[in-house]
């Protein structure tokens, strides 16, 4: 690939890649990298991409590959910040595994995580599993919930019949990349990479939906963490693109998958989102110009909408979300109501 220096490539053909996005996570790579390591399979690779970073995130990774020779690790290096969307695109296309595995670089993962996924896809070689995780907080290590998935049964092969994978994706809000190891060519057949941020809502559910078989195993395998300086929490002109992300689902839900319940969420999802982002830019400690910039960013997002307000709630009604309904008129008028 122009522009990335790979170290160690050609290792051969692997049966899983475990691709991991790194910036600025000097702090977090050593808790991840002590229990992902050791004792790796011998057909398991670990695939990273320093997207720039200005810390010594990448003098870690390396400290781990001279640690680690018999691990198949392998390092991309950004020749400029990519941000995040572009750099999952630039490992997935570095991979030529039958499966891939995103792990955020700031999370951690249980010991035993990737034997037990390995032997799941040499037993009943699913399109994907998915699997239990559990979120903390950074510092005080905290568990803030553990959360399981609401698919049964359990530690089974099961075929998709009807686009139950997508409901659960976006009625159960379970769309990250990190708690599901898909087979690599359902990614790159479906996966559009032009979001700069919230990929995984604008990517996941259409991807589970194109699944046919998957299996569930119910561990909880990967530990999220919650930070300041995360995409997630940080402010910035990246929060704006959460919008376009819902409005992506809600495009594809209607015209492609057909389903009216889904669509009407999403479209809930993408006004209480909009209108949340408005009311958090008047208390966040921002410049005039930043504030500026990424509320017009924000409602130039918000204006590709489908449907009104009016209309949304009106499908929320049609399709049995009353208390949704009711919980958008009151957003919305209270508001428009601040506003005046």
């Amino acid at each position: 690939m122009e522009g990335i220096k790979d170290s160690c490539a050609g290792a051969g053909r692997m049966d899983l890649s475990i691709l991991i996005p790194v910036f600025n996570v000097e702090s977090y790579l050593s808790e991840l990298l002590d229990t992902l390591l050791p004792d790796l399979p011998p057909l398991i690779e670990v695939i990273f991409y320093d997207d720039f970073s200005p810390d010594n995130s990448l003098a870690v990774i390396r400290k781990y590959q001279c640690s680690y020779p018999e691990v198949n690790i392998r390092v991309l290096c950004g020749q400029e910040n990519l941000g995040i969307t572009r750099v999952r695109q630039c490992l997935l296309q570095a991979s030529d595994a039958e499966y891939i595995w995103f792990i955020d670089s700031d999370d951690r993962v249980e010991r035993r995580a990737v034997q037990q996924i390995q032997a799941i896809l040499n037993q009943y070689y699913p399109d994907v599993v998915l699997f239990d995780y559990d979120v903390f907080f950074d510092g005080s290590g905290k568990v803030k919930y553990q959360e399981h998935l609401s698919i049964s049964p359990a530690n089974t092969l099961l075929h998709q019949k009807n686009g139950e994978l997508y409901r659960l994706a976006i009625m159960d809000g379970k769309h990250y990349f990190w708690n599901k190891v898909f087979r690599r060519t359902l990614l790159t057949d479906m996966c559009h990479f032009t979001i700069p941020a919230y990929e995984d809502i604008a990517n996941t559910p259409t991807v589970l939906n194109q699944c046919q078989t998957y299996f569930y195993y119910p561990q909880i395998l990967v530990h999220y963490r919650i930070w300041p300086d995360s995409i997630v929490q940080k402010m910035s002109l990246k929060q704006a693109y959460g919008i376009e992300a819902y409005l992506t689902q809600a495009n594809y839900a209607d015209s492609v998958v057909g389903d009216k319940k889904c669509c009407a969420y999403l479209l809930y999802k993408a006004h209480l989102y909009y209108l949340r982002l408005c009311r958090k830019l008047t208390k966040m400690d921002l410049s005039d110009e930043e504030r500026a910039a990424i509320l017009l960013l924000a409602k130039q997002l918000y204006a590709r909408k489908s449907l009104s307000t009016c209309a949304t709630v009106s499908l929320l009604i049609r399709t049995g979300m009353w208390s949704k309904a009711a919980k958008l008129m009151l957003k919305s008028g209270l508001a428009r109501f601040s506003d005046k």
